[in-house]
């Protein structure tokens, strides 16, 4: 068993943690900074899961992408390639987290709720969860469905 799933699992955890503390928290301040730490570990959470790929194929070079792991393994997997769509579909969970996360590392960053035109359109006005949460519920999912998979195969 590859040492990133416990990793990557730990980063979940974390994450889930930390929006569950955003969740009740009252303070504007202290909120986005939970929320924003939720979003670096589901980051962290996600570099983790592409580590476990790359270990899955016999790859132990640190990857900083998919991109990145997809142009220096010898095979790419199913994983990979669904993992692909979804980054590459701009109205995607995953494609909204990756901009999210690009947009906090840049001094002029907004909030994830705020950071992009198709975001707000999902948002309705009733609806104050943070997008992260739905991020990492979807993350969560799809690492379980594609660890199940590997274990069938």
């Amino acid at each position: 068993m590859s040492q990133w799933i416990g990793f990557t699992n730990k980063k979940l955890y974390q994450c889930r943690l930390l929006l569950a503390e955003y969740a009740q928290c009252d303070d504007p301040s202290l909120a986005d900074a939970l929320e924003e730490g939720g979003l670096y570990q589901l980051h962290d959470a996600w570099l983790s899961y592409l580590q476990e790929l790359g270990d899955m194929v016999a790859f132990r070079e640190p990857v900083s992408s998919l991109q990145d792991l997809l142009q220096r393994v010898s095979l790419v997997t199913g994983e990979m390639r669904e993992l692909t769509q979804l980054a590459d579909d701009p109205f995607s969970w995953l494609s909204q987290m990756l901009k999210a996360v690009a947009a906090l590392r840049q001094p002029s960053a907004v909030r994830p709720a705020q950071s992009s035109d198709a975001q707000s359109i999902a948002l309705t006005a009733e609806s104050t969860e943070s997008p992260v949460v739905r991020w990492w519920a979807a993350m969560t999912a799809l690492i379980d469905v594609q660890r199940e998979n590997r274990q069938e195969s």
